[in-house]
C-alpha cells in the first residue's frame, strides 16, 4: 500500500521499526564486545552477533531502499528547514546503514574470515588477504562511520520527539506501529 497523503504505508512502518531495532542489536553487541579481551570466547560470541545483525540490517535496508523508491512517502510535515534536515539525516542514515555493513564484510573478507549469518549460511571470503586494507576499513567503520550513525539515530530521535512536544504535530503519531493513523 503506497504512503497516503498523512501515513507512511505499513511496510515502511515495520521497516522503520524493524531497522531501529536490528541496529540497536548490533551497537549493543559491539559495545559488551568491547569489554572482553581479543580472544576471549565471548567476544567471538557478541561479535557473531553483531556481524548477523549487520548482515540483517543491510538486506533489510535494500528492501527499504526499493519499499520506499516504489511507495513515496507523505508530505513532510513542518517548516521547509527542518524538512531538509530530516531528509539530509535520512538519507545519511540509509548510506551508513548500507555502508556499514559492507565495510565490516570487506574487514572480514580481507582478515580471511568468513561470515556466519545466525548460524543458517556462512559469506565464504572470495578476496585475498589484505591486512592493512582490514585494518583501514575497521579504522573508518568503528572510528567514524559507527558513531556518525549513532549521532544521526539520536538526531532522528530528537527531531521526531521536537515534532510531537513542540510542535504538537503528527510526525512522530504517523510512523508509530499499529492501525493506519490519519490525522
Amino acid at each position: 500500500m503506497p504512503a497516503s497523503s498523512a501515513v507512511w504505508s505499513p511496510r515502511l512502518r515495520f521497516l522503520h521499526w524493524a531497522l531501529f531495532i536490528i541496529i540497536a542489536a548490533a551497537v549493543t553487541c559491539v559495545l559488551i564486545a568491547s569489554g572482553y579481551e581479543r580472544g576471549d570466547p565471548l567476544k567471538g560470541q557478541f561479535m557473531f552477533f553483531h556481524k548477523s545483525f549487520g548482515v540483517t540490517a543491510l538486506a533489510l535496508m535494500i528492501v527499504w531502499v526499493i519499499t520506499r523508491l516504489n511507495t513515496g512517502r507523505p508530505p513532510p510535515i513542518g517548516q521547509a528547514w527542518q524538512s531538509r534536515l530530516a531528509t539530509t539525516v535520512h538519507w545519511a542514515m540509509v548510506v551508513l546503514v548500507l555502508a556499514l555493513p559492507t565495510a565490516g564484510l570487506l574487514m572480514s573478507q580481507f582478515a580471511q574470515q568468513s561470515v556466519s549469518v545466525f548460524g543458517l549460511f556462512s559469506i565464504p571470503v572470495w578476496l585475498a588477504e589484505d591486512k592493512v586494507a582490514a585494518k583501514a576499513i575497521h579504522t573508518i567503520h568503528a572510528g567514524y562511520a559507527g558513531p556518525i550513525l549513532i549521532g544521526l539515530v539520536a538526531l532522528h530521535f530528537i527531531g521526531a520527539l521536537w515534532h510531537h512536544f513542540i510542535d504538537h504535530d503528527e510526525t512522530l503519531k504517523r510512523m508509530l506501529p499499529g492501525k493506519t493513523r490519519q490525522p
